[in-house]
């Protein structure tokens, strides 16, 4: 299995968002072969966040990864990645 590797890029507040309090993040992705070190695949995936939880867009996912696998794994990790950092997360604007 791959190593997925994530960093937060930018944060943004979404005002127009029907829960107050909403931000999204960008999040850089990079998956990694672990015996070679090799980079497979790297880009970006948008993340919404707020006090309920963190919601990564599933259909960037599906587009990003094509193995149904990978998706799962991604889709879970992103969001204990982003969950865990969300105390820390400020707008760049702020």
């Amino acid at each position: 299995m791959p190593q997925i590797l994530f960093k937060v890029q930018q944060v943004h507040r979404l005002y127009n968002h029907h829960i107050p309090d909403t931000y999204e993040a960008e999040v850089e992705v990079e998956i990694i072969n672990r015996e070679s070190g090799e980079l497979i695949q790297q880009g970006t995936l948008p993340v919404q966040f707020n006090e309920h939880g963190s919601f990564p867009s599933i259909s960037h996912i599906q587009k990003f990864v094509p193995d149904k696998k990978m998706q799962t794994k991604l889709l879970f990790d992103i969001r204990r990645y982003v969950r865990k950092l969300r105390p820390y997360l400020q707008t760049d604007d702020e």
